[in-house]
């Protein structure tokens, strides 16, 4: 069976800097789990927003911040990387945090899920939380996102690129609110500015331990 760095162009996984052992085990659960060939993996350095600060109209806290910038930084190298030609080269890309955890069967049920999902899918969620009721599809396996919040596991399809990197930067809809950049997206997702997929019980999760946003200690969320 496929796992996911032979279904996506790149993985990448957000770790922060004074976080080692959530990369550690990342690396071991990803190894054990079969999900990825950690060799093909990216290991992302994360902006800490509380060693960089933030603007002083950005009211979602310090950690808030360094998540949006590290995920514009993925989408940033992700438009500039290019072939000869000058055009992307990138079909897609997966992006990760460094919390994820996988159930028993991840493995099977990704195939199952990526085999079924349209061609025309512009965001992919493997892990998330429904924010308003998700639409079925023809696939038993897939259903179709309306506002889907979270951003430990989704994937870019290369049509999206530039309209998904220029709406998560989009300042203003930040400036004076405690948006975040899952609150950013989920304003693409009601609109519908791309097809967002998502299988019908979520494949990734998040594990127990202290937030990088909020600071709070949580448990396993499979939303």
């Amino acid at each position: 069976m496929k796992n996911l760095t032979d279904w996506f162009d790149r993985v990448y996984v957000i770790n922060c800097a004074h976080r080692p052992e959530r990369l550690d085990e990342t690396k071991k659960h990803l190894d054990e789990t079969r999900m990825a060939d950690n060799d093909k993996v990216i290991y992302y350095p994360a902006i800490i927003g509380g060693w960089t600060t933030c603007p002083a109209d950005w009211g979602s806290g310090r950690g808030a911040w360094g998540c949006l910038r590290s995920h514009q930084r993925i989408l940033e190298d992700v438009l500039h990387t290019r072939d000869d030609r000058y055009s992307i080269s990138l079909n897609n890309v997966l992006v990760l945090e460094d919390d994820v955890i996988f159930k028993n069967d991840s493995l099977e049920k990704l195939n199952e899920f990526m085999e079924d999902v349209p061609e025309d899918w512009g965001q992919i969620y493997l892990g998330g939380q429904h924010r308003r009721d998700p639409t079925p599809t023809e696939s038993p396996n897939v259903i179709l996102g309306n506002s889907v919040n979270r951003t430990h596991a989704y994937a870019v399809n290369q049509p999206t690129f530039t309209s998904f990197y220029r709406h998560i930067s989009y300042a203003t809809d930040y400036r004076n609110t405690i948006k975040h950049i899952d609150h950013q997206l989920e304003m693409a997702h009601r609109r519908k500015d791309w097809p967002v997929y998502c299988p019908k019980e979520w494949i990734v999760g998040q594990r127990a331990g202290v937030s990088n946003i909020s600071g709070k200690t949580n448990g396993i969320q499979f939303w």
